[in-house]
């Protein structure tokens, strides 16, 4: 049986394995893609936030699922371009100039929801209601904390993910570009 605990810092190269084999055909086939999709979606939480992100442990505490959370959007876009893009863009050039924008969504919205997410369970861990524990835990954290809202970016076509967010408060922001910006307020 799986359990929920808050992520360490020994958990980085676990979370970016998680990371890699849910990001996608490509990413779990070709060891560079993998690599890239880590660096761009798992690196900079496991490394810099792990104080405010859960993981998902099986029966040998290996993790395997996350929910990661930055609660504060400055520090992520300062930290990120400055550490992780240099990185990522030695990777991919395209996708080291994508990165550098990708703070922009927070950095718009960050006012009302200074915090932003990313969640990925491996799929033998899927649909067993562990995903929906670690959101209630991470937003009861957060409310503690006293952080405003919290976003997240997700693919507009992934509807499953998007179903998963909306049961568990957010709402639909925006839908353009084939993104969807979902957002919850926790002050209420």
């Amino acid at each position: 049986m799986a359990t929920i605990r808050r992520m360490r810092a020994d958990d980085i190269s676990d979370v970016e394995y998680v990371c890699r084999m849910t990001a996608g055909e490509k990413s779990i086939n070709d060891e560079a893609v993998g690599r890239l999709m880590s660096s761009m979606f798992s690196t900079y939480y496991a490394r810099e936030c792990y104080d405010s992100c859960y993981v998902l442990a099986d029966d040998s505490d290996k993790p395997v699922g996350y929910l990661l959370c930055e609660p504060d959007y400055r520090r992520f876009s300062k930290i990120f371009r400055k550490v992780d893009v240099p990185e990522i863009y030695k990777l991919d050039k395209k996708a080291g100039l994508r990165c550098w924008f990708f703070p922009v969504p927070y950095s718009l919205m960050g006012w009302k929801y200074p915090a932003h997410l990313h969640i990925d369970l491996l799929p033998e861990y899927q649909s067993g209601g562990y995903g929906t524990k670690m959101m209630q835990m991470l937003l009861e954290d957060l409310r503690a904390k006293n952080v405003k809202g919290l976003m997240l970016i997700a693919g507009a076509w992934n509807t499953g993910a998007i179903r998963f967010y909306k049961r568990n408060g957010f709402k639909m922001v925006f839908n353009k570009l084939g993104e969807a910006v979902m957002a919850i307020d926790l002050t209420k």
